[in-house]
């Protein structure tokens, strides 16, 4: 009796012992398990915030004008090719897409903002944005504003450039959007303020 009492005795201690030993090492692999994954989340967490920051899809300029981030010749191509889509499309004073028709700002507003860069508002507004430049710095996709003393009248974008010709797509009263060269016409040339500058950063 008292031999089997013994065996039963060192069965139950086996047993407790490896109750014990399977319980420390659940423990201690859950926590090593917690503290992984913890880890690992804060690493993707980091990495997210990180890749965020390295690679922006799109920037801001002091003016609040969202661009994206694109070799600015890329980007004035493209303003200038896009622009130069809507030719023919027909003028509606306030009219801000080809569906209804466009205005001089209201073009200007929905080629730059299809394109990344998000800017709306009359023409004085426009003026207001981007860095000033002379007719003799202006590049396609630059804005050029026209009026007199007293006040800004029309806005248009620069097409093309060259030695002795500036073209700029717009949307005009009489025709709609169309393209015009501005340095060898007395019109625009007598009405020419200023350029502005809003894709270079």
């Amino acid at each position: 009796m008292f031999k089997n009492s013994g065996n039963q005795f060192r069965l139950l201690f086996l047993m407790f012992i490896m109750a014990l030993f399977m319980a420390s090492c659940s423990t201690s692999s859950h926590s090593r398990t917690g503290k992984y994954s913890s880890s690992n989340k804060r690493q993707a967490r980091t990495y997210q915030t990180k890749s965020r920051a390295e690679n922006p899809s799109t920037r801001t300029t002091a003016n609040n004008t969202n661009y994206k981030s694109a070799n600015s010749s890329d980007v004035r191509h493209n303003i200038v090719e896009y622009a130069l889509k809507f030719r023919g499309t027909k003028y509606r004073y306030g009219g801000k897409s080809p569906d209804t028709g466009f205005d001089c700002s209201g073009f200007t507003g929905f080629v730059f903002t299809q394109n990344g860069i998000s800017v709306s508002g009359p023409s004085h507004h426009l003026a207001q944005l981007g860095k000033p430049k002379s007719m003799q710095q202006l590049s396609p996709g630059d804005l050029v504003f026209f009026g007199d003393k007293t006040k800004i009248s029309h806005v248009a974008i620069v097409s093309e450039r060259t030695n002795d010709a500036i073209q700029i797509v717009h949307a005009t009263t009489s025709q709609g959007v169309k393209v015009d060269e501005i340095l060898n016409s007395e019109y625009w040339v007598s009405r020419f303020l200023y350029g502005r500058d809003l894709i270079s950063p």
